[in-house]
């Protein structure tokens, strides 16, 4: 066998086990997984998932249907959603940071759909670069975000931003104010329907917004 039969045939092998390789790392730095894909414009297609938000390009999003070769590619501003294991994930611009530029990303939707209020956990991978004397490592840091009623678009809100805290009882009884016994139930700061700015457990603040959330859904 010569040796340009030899490296077209590792060429072969490498692409072909970097098509297969699938792995989920966060909602914003997937692979291959099998999903449901749903386009601004309505469409939606089936098939092999690839994202990787970090690329703000015309290929950020792409998707191999059965049988196809070469993926369909997307913008990211040009998908809506995806669906994977069970999940829920939207595209969603985060409001309210100190950033220059605008920051967008996929995060799970906690709440069900037609809700009033929704609620969403965005995870990013975060890698610190090595010292002189340290070695680098990377974590996962999870965040909670709110999209409000009136909100158009893509539109969230970090839960621990000045939008919510401080005064948390004060601002957001304001929001559900058409819901007077909710509001009061958080203006007057009962167990379940506040959480203080100074709150470490992420998880926490997001319970509390899942029980007036659900309470809003149902006011009559």
């Amino acid at each position: 066998m010569n040796r340009t039969i030899l490296s077209l045939l590792v060429t072969a092998l490498l692409f072909s086990s970097c098509r297969s390789v699938a792995f989920f790392e966060t909602p914003n730095a997937l692979r291959n997984m099998p999903a449901t894909l749903h386009l601004v414009n309505g469409k939606t297609y089936h098939g092999h998932l690839i994202v990787h938000t970090g690329r703000h390009s015309n290929s950020a999003v792409k998707l191999y249907t059965e049988g196809d070769k070469k993926p369909m590619r997307f913008g990211i501003h040009h998908v809506k959603a995806y669906e994977l294991r069970n999940e829920y994930y939207e595209l969603k611009e985060v409001k309210g940071n100190l950033s220059l530029f605008k920051e967008y990303s996929f995060m799970k939707r906690l709440t069900r759909e037609g809700s009033k209020i929704h609620l969403y956990e965005n995870t990013k991978k975060i890698t610190q670069p090595g010292g002189k004397h340290t070695n680098a490592y990377t974590r996962y840091e999870t965040e909670y975000y709110l999209q409000l009623p009136g909100d158009e678009g893509l539109v969230v809100w970090a839960l621990n931003g000045s939008k919510f805290v401080p005064d948390f009882h004060q601002k957001v009884s304001k929001l559900v104010s058409d819901c007077p016994t909710l509001a009061a139930k958080i203006s007057n700061k009962e167990n379940g329907y506040f959480y203080a700015q100074v709150s470490l457990f992420k998880e926490k603040r997001a319970g509390v917004l899942l029980n007036i959330i659900d309470e809003y859904n149902n006011c009559e």
